[in-house]
This record gives C-alpha cells, sequence and structure tokens, in this order.
C-alpha cells in the first residue's frame, strides 16, 4: 500500500473538467447510450409549480486502461487482493452520479435553492497502476456528495444582474481552474474510480459569494472530506481553511463570467486562505503533507486574452495563463521547523483560427518547489492542497501525462515542459454539430533537487512522454476519447522506482520504455 513518501505523496488524482474520458467498446456503448438525447444538459424537470421548480440528473462515466511496463518496468503490487506483482495491469471504472436540485422563488429577486446528491462508483481489474496500487481487490462505494442549502439575491446596487449568495453545506467549490481549490474528496480505495475522479464536494460550513461585473468575490470556510476507513489508510490529512478570493474578469461574447469559469475572456484572481485545523499526527511526519496547520496560503492568478493587439489577431488568438502560489508557515511540527513552499505554471497558447483544421499550439511550464536536501529542516516541498487536474482543454492539465504524471511521478519537487498541438478537422461523425479533437502532446520532467529524493546530480532527468489523443464530443451532455502513449524514463525516473521497490523484486525489470492505452466516455442525461 502506498504511503505518505516525501516525493509520491505530492501525487494529487487525475481528473478532467464535467467531461471524463473513454472510447474503444467503452466510447461506442457510451455514445450510443447518447444519441437520443437531446443537445446540452438534459436534466429533467420533475416538478414545476410556482414558485416551486425541482429538477433530475444522472450522470455516468466509464474508462478502460492497459499499462504495459508501468513504472519504467517495475509493474504495480496489486496490494489489496493479494495478487502481488504486475508489469501490464489492465483496469476499468465506472462511476454513477445521480442529483436533484431546487429552487423556491421568494419574489423580489430572492430564492432559497438546495441539491442534494450521491455518486457509486467501482474499480475492477488489476486496479490503478501506480507502483502499489491504491485501488486494487475490485473496491466500489456508494456515498453522499453534495448536499446543500442556500439563498440567493439581487443586490439593491451594483448591476441589474448582480447578486449575493449563501450556501452552506457540503458542495461542490473552485476557484477559478482548480489549480490551488478544486478537490474537496479524494478518490481512492474503496472509494474507487481513482483515475475519474468524480468526486469534488468539500463540507461546510459554507460560501458566500458576490456575483458582480467586472468584479466578483467569494468567502469560504470548508473542510476537505478524509477518511482513512474509506481511503485504506491513504487519505490526505484531514484539513479546515478560511479565506477570500477576489476575481477582476471580462465575460466572453453573448457569456456571464459572473460564476462560470469557462465563460470567461479574461481574468486576475487574488486568493488567501488559513489552514485553521489540520491532522498532525505523526502518519504525515516529514511528508509533503505535514505541518498544515496555521499555514497561509496565496496565490495571484490570471488567464485568457490578456493583449489588446490586432496584429495577427493577438486580441483573439493569442492565449496567456499563470499561476502562483505560496504556503508559508511558522509553526514547529511533524519534523519540520515551518513551511516556505511554492507552485507555478506559466502557459501560452495560439489558435490560427484562419487556417483549416483550426490549429492550436500550445507551451505550459510548471514548477513545484523542493528541499534542496534530505536533511531540510524547512519544508520547502510544495503541497498542492485540493488541486484539480485543470478547467481548460488541455489533455494532461496539470499532471506530467498520461503515463508518468499518473502513476510516477509526485507533484513536488520538479518541473515540467509541456507542449502540443491540436487540430479540430472539419468531419461530423454522427450528427451535423459534433467535433472531433486529435492531439499531440510532449512532456518533458525533471527534478529540481534530486539530491532530496536519496538521488545524485546526475538523476536530474525524470521521464519524457509523448501522447496521441482523439476527443469526441457529440452534445454539452456526451463526450468520449481515445489515447495512446509512451514514456521513456531519464535516470531520475529510472533510479526513483528502484529506490521505492520491495528487497525482493527483480531489478533488471526496471527501466523499459512504457505505455498507456486509455478510453473515457462521459454522459449525462
Amino acid at each position: 500500500m502506498q504511503r505518505f513518501h516525501p516525493l509520491r505523496a505530492s501525487l494529487p488524482e487525475k481528473t478532467w473538467p464535467a467531461h471524463a474520458r473513454a472510447a474503444g467498446l467503452l466510447f461506442v456503448c457510451g455514445v450510443a447510450c447518447g444519441l437520443s438525447a437531446t443537445p446540452a444538459w438534459a436534466d429533467v424537470t420533475l416538478f414545476d409549480r410556482a414558485p416551486v421548480r425541482i429538477d433530475g440528473y444522472l450522470e455516468i462515466g466509464g474508462g478502460g486502461f492497459y499499462v504495459p511496463d508501468v513504472n519504467f518496468g517495475a509493474g504495480s503490487y496489486a496490494t489489496a487482493n493479494g495478487k502481488g506483482l504486475t508489469r501490464w495491469p489492465s483496469y476499468g471504472e465506472l462511476y454513477m452520479k445521480p442529483g436533484l436540485t431546487g429552487r423556491v422563488d421568494l419574489g423580489g429577486g430572492t430564492s432559497v435553492f438546495a441539491g442534494l446528491s450521491a455518486i457509486g462508483s467501482v474499480t475492477f481489474g488489476h486496479g490503478d497502476a501506480e507502483l502499489y496500487s491504491q485501488t486494487s481487490g475490485t473496491p466500489s462505494s456508494v456515498a453522499l456528495e453534495e448536499s446543500y442549502l442556500g439563498v440567493d439575491t439581487h443586490l439593491p446596487f451594483g448591476g441589474a444582474n448582480d447578486t449575493f449568495q449563501v450556501k452552506g453545506g457540503r458542495q461542490r467549490f473552485m476557484v477559478d481552474d482548480g489549480f490551488l481549490i478544486g478537490k474537496g474528496t479524494y478518490n481512492t480505495g474503496e472509494r474507487a474510480a481513482w483515475w475519474y475522479a468524480p468526486r469534488f464536494a468539500f463540507s461546510g460550513p459554507g460560501t458566500m459569494s458576490f456575483n458582480g461585473d467586472p468584479v466578483r468575490a467569494d468567502v469560504f470556510v470548508l473542510e476537505n472530506n478524509s477518511s482513512y476507513a474509506d481511503s485504506r489508510g491513504d487519505d490526505r490529512p484531514a484539513t479546515s481553511f478560511a479565506g477570500f478570493d477576489v476575481t477582476w474578469y471580462k465575460s466572453k461574447p453573448g457569456k456571464d463570467g459572473r460564476s462560470i469559469y469557462a465563460n470567461r475572456a479574461a481574468y486576475v484572481t487574488l486568493t488567501y486562505f488559513n489552514v485553521y485545523n489540520a491532522d498532525s499526527s505523526s502518519y504525515f511526519d516529514r511528508s509533503v503533507r505535514g505541518d498544515r496547520d496555521g499555514m497561509n496560503v496565496y496565490s495571484l492568478s490570471f488567464g485568457g486574452t490578456m493583449l489588446p493587439v490586432h496584429m495577427l489577431g493577438i486580441d483573439k488568438n493569442l492565449t496567456l495563463y499563470g499561476q502562483y502560489v505560496g504556503e508559508h508557515n511558522d509553526n514547529k511540527a511533524q519534523g519540520w521547523d515551518g513551511v516556505d513552499a511554492y507552485g507555478l505554471y506559466i502557459e501560452s497558447g495560439y489558435t490560427f483560427s484562419g487556417v483549416p483544421w483550426t490549429p492550436r499550439i500550445f507551451y505550459r511550464y510548471s514548477n513545484y518547489s523542493g528541499n534542496k536536501s534530505v536533511n531540510s529542516t524547512v519544508k520547502h516541498s510544495y503541497d498542492n492542497m485540493f488541486l484539480f487536474n485543470g478547467a481548460r482543454r488541455v489533455f494532461g492539465g496539470n499532471f506530467p501525462g498520461e503515463i508518468v504524471g499518473e502513476y510516477t511521478a509526485g507533484l513536488s519537487n520538479i518541473n515540467i515542459h509541456q507542449a502540443g498541438v491540436t487540430v479540430t478537422p472539419p468531419v461530423h461523425v454522427l450528427r451535423d454539430a459534433d467535433s472531433t479533437d486529435l492531439s499531440l502532446l510532449y512532456y518533458s520532467i525533471n527534478y529540481n533537487h534530486p539530491e532530496a529524493a536519496g538521488l545524485t546530480a546526475a538523476d536530474s532527468h525524470f521521464s519524457d512522454e509523448v501522447d496521441a489523443v482523439a476527443e469526441y464530443s457529440y452534445d454539452d451532455s456526451t463526450s468520449g476519447a481515445l489515447l495512446a502513449g509512451i514514456a521513456f524514463p531519464g535516470r531520475g525516473g529510472k533510479d526513483t522506482v528502484i529506490s521505492q521497490q520491495p528487497a525482493e523484486n527483480n531489478l533488471p525489470h526496471v527501466g523499459r520504455t512504457s505505455y498507456v492505452f486509455e478510453t473515457y466516455f462521459y454522459k449525462r442525461f
């Protein structure tokens, strides 16, 4: 079973926006199930008699994965079912999320709203392909996801559509693209669906939101949902935090960016929160997740079409995104004398809007700080807190690849160069409004300080990876994908895997090229 190794403890789960992934038989079945559905969100109105309205919905998703020579040939240990080592693991995931939403109009621009949902999930086959699989043994779970109650009202000042909202209870909450705050529940162990990661909800008390134009803001007091029983002892530390975010934004033409990140053409956000209570048990001593209690976290982020330059269509076709997160703690706890860490990314992209197939190219550089040596007394290793993998259509998101980023490397003490190109051929498969994106992605991963992982300076290069992706979207509620990838170990990646092997493993296998073939589907009724 994976424990919180100083490097591996930084690996958050992989996830994708309200779309997730699949293809092959799963992809065909998933798309076929959705062909009769109406376009866009297909929620069903169950009751509608003024002033009360109640809607229902159902999400389903699944994926299949085959990972030959994973972890550079070391394979994956299925510790939960005693089947031992599998060097070419395969597994599948399914989830279902039924939900209800309701609203009561009180008049005068004020209404009361509520939501309730649950998630059932299962992982079958070998389980995820980490070195020590978190979801082997066919785990499954049915559990509450969202349970919230709120009030929103129009403001007597500001714009006609400006609102103030108070929302309490279990709820999904995300700041911008989720680089810092996006996931309140970790999908592992008995919760299953580790790769698909359908759970998001934080627990209360809740949030207050001012949705104005061009400025919006949130105040939040939230807790992650941590359960060592559900996660087989491998969850994040229970963490309670309070803070705020303030965003200046510009909406896309015809869209409203007040509460929907995807509707913003450009934005700048300042975020701060304090961890006022966190699990400080010895389990997290000297780990990346250690010394959270009392931590101050601050962030500046920006994105969109930021440059008002008409030449070459830069004002419409060039995008810039970036974020810096700083973590600081003066408390001495869990083997550390304090915390001084950072995480950042900068991403640029350009769309050739006047060229056939509308090619889009992008480059992204990410850097997650780390300790300079194994003897560091202050924790410089970045703790990615409540990271969600990314809300923009960049396959891979914040993770360094579908092989190494999923199963081998953590998000601390590394820097990542990521580049890619996506084209959209003018071909419609099942309906005139569907679309298919074809992408080719490259990742280069390097240690900042290999000595902190017990390696030498010569081990700085971790790996290279190339992934080819075909993503299909029938409409806003039906999608799927196929992916094939290959990863080449650097000396740092090979030596890291060797250092994590049990003494009895056959080490000559380590150092091979790893592959992945994966597929997903998503449907909302």
